[in-house]
């Protein structure tokens, strides 16, 4: 009875102590739970926050991506513009270089029908244009049908055709009055006349070389006139010329021709 007595007193003087206890154990066991509560809630709280950032670096990157790809997207479309435009520009400059082609045989066919066309024109208009001719070693511009008529009256004098070089000067003077070859047409018209025996015409035709006044000829045409006089049988007239000429050109070849005449007609 006395244990059961101890026992019971014991129990209940402890049950205060015991609650007390309990009590704090209950109390630290809640602090504890909440602590681990709370560095649980910091460590979610982090997670999330990471896992916030992470899809946020995502989204990031996938609009980066997305605006890449549109980046590369419009590259390659542009790409393919300029591919399109190459393709358009040689195709544009083949058929260029085709009408360059066909242009320039054109112009070279053009060229060529010129070139013959002036060619022919010169052919027709060369008896038509002017020459530079030396007369007694000076130098004139003839028409070429003048040249060739002078040219042709003199070659008929050097065949001694008398008679046809006499004509062809006549109508040379006629048509080239003042020919640069007049003064040589009429000399030699002159000796054609005295050529063909006909000494009363070369008597004129040499009186008219000398009143034109050539100095180049005037000497040969007194001699010839005193010639022609001398075959007339006027031998006064003829010394009185071959006088006049020894006189006016002692030193020409007319000149002591003329001197060596007169002793024979003296």
């Amino acid at each position: 009875m006395k244990t059961s007595l101890i026992a019971e007193n014991l129990s209940a003087a402890l049950r205060p102590r015991l609650r007390l206890a309990v009590a704090a154990a209950c109390v630290a066991l809640g602090l504890a739970w909440s602590a681990q509560a709370r560095a649980d809630l910091f460590a979610d709280n982090d997670a999330r926050r990471a896992i916030l950032d992470l899809r946020a670096q995502v989204a990031t990157l996938q609009q980066a991506s997305q605006s890449q790809a549109q980046q590369v997207q419009q590259i390659r479309n542009s790409l393919l513009d300029l591919s399109n435009q190459i393709d358009q520009i040689k195709g544009e400059m083949a058929q260029l270089r085709g009408q360059q082609d066909t242009t320039t045989r054109q112009l070279n066919d053009t060229i060529a029908k010129v070139a013959a066309g002036q060619k022919d024109l010169s052919q027709r208009l060369a008896p038509l244009e002017p020459v530079s001719v030396q007369i007694d070693g000076q130098a004139f511009t003839v028409q070429p049908a003048e040249k060739s008529g002078y040219e042709h009256a003199l070659g008929a004098f050097r065949n001694s055709d008398f008679a046809g070089a006499s004509t062809a000067f006549k109508a040379f003077l006629d048509q080239y009055p003042a020919s640069p070859y007049a003064p040589e047409a009429r000399y030699w018209l002159a000796n054609s006349l005295f050529g063909q025996q006909k000494y009363r015409e070369a008597e004129a035709a040499f009186k008219a070389v000398i009143d034109a006044g050539d100095a180049t000829r005037t000497p040969q045409a007194m001699l010839g006139l005193a010639n022609a006089q001398v075959e007339l049988h006027e031998l006064r007239a003829a010394r009185a010329t071959l006088h006049k000429l020894a006189k006016a050109y002692p030193a020409s070849n007319a000149g002591k021709t003329a001197k060596e005449r007169l002793q024979k007609l003296r």
